[in-house]
């Protein structure tokens, strides 16, 4: 196992172990309290807040990290010594906040196909790949699923693998699941439980 394997199977690990605390105290002015309706970004900055309250977030954690040859920016970029493992993360959240399926949440974590405003985490797979940061790499799901799914295929693990596939179909990438770390007992009524799910590409 490599060291770039054990710090993303890390970043899994705690970024879940602290998503139930988060949820408890998480309420949003729109929708039903809970971690689960907020965007990606304020998600990945509460979990990061909570870690650092339990002294337990990397130092050599950055958010928002330009691209060494762009404008850019990606979301996590871990520094330890000579090792620099960029991660772009992604909500993978397939239900709104009523229940009903988000049809536009397949196209942003699956759509290989870019655009002017906004990326997959397919395409983010690409982008990281190709650039000057050098591979390896990272990506990061936070998955969330209702209690008793009735679409099996909405599952973390079968999300994680399906992923794997379309990268190695679209861009010949290496790429490997390498956590899969659940989490449970959350309050939003469609949100309620999930994972966090790393990937390394090489």
């Amino acid at each position: 196992m490599t060291q770039t394997t054990e710090v993303l199977q890390e970043v899994a690990c705690d970024f879940a172990s602290v998503i139930p605390a988060v949820d408890k105290e998480a309420t949003h002015e729109r929708w039903d309290p809970g971690i689960g309706p907020f965007e990606e970004e304020r998600q990945l900055e509460m979990v990061l807040d909570a870690l650092a309250s339990k002294g337990e977030v990397p130092t050599n954690i950055e958010r928002e990290v330009r691209y060494p040859e762009s404008g850019r920016r990606c979301d996590l970029v871990i520094r330890d010594g000579t090792l620099e493992i960029p991660i772009e993360a992604k909500l993978l959240r397939f239900r709104l906040d009523n229940g009903n399926i988000d049809p536009n949440m397949y196209k942003s974590v699956f759509s290989p196909f870019p655009e002017r405003s906004s990326s997959s985490l397919l395409t983010d797979a690409q982008k990281l790949a190709e650039s000057d940061f050098g591979l390896p790499c990272g990506l990061l799901g936070l998955y969330y699923e209702k209690e008793n799914e009735e679409y099996q295929q909405l599952r973390a693990d079968r999300i994680a693998e399906k992923f794997e596939i379309d990268v190695e179909y679209w861009y010949d990438l290496e790429i490997e699941t390498v956590a899969v770390e659940q989490f449970e007992r959350l309050r939003h009524p469609h949100h309620q439980k999930g994972a966090v799910i790393s990937w390394i590409v090489r």
